[in-house]
């Protein structure tokens, strides 16, 4: 849905229902992230999926035990 910032109305037309003004998506183009960046947010990934699984059978592992 998008916001028409004038007059405060949620709509999905392409114009604003209330006051008749279609205004653009003004979403920029996304930069390209640095690779040291994403390199250390893969590094989070593959670090950070494998500890919550083990989190979680632990958890149910001990549930279990009581």
């Amino acid at each position: 849905m998008k916001y028409c910032k004038q007059c405060g109305v949620l709509y999905t037309t392409d114009v604003c229902p209330k006051c008749g003004v279609a205004i653009p998506d003004e979403q920029a183009p996304a930069a390209p992230a640095e690779p040291k960046t994403v390199r250390k947010q893969w590094i989070a990934l593959l670090i950070a999926i494998p500890a919550a699984i083990l989190l979680i059978m632990g958890v149910l592992y001990l549930l279990r035990q009581l």
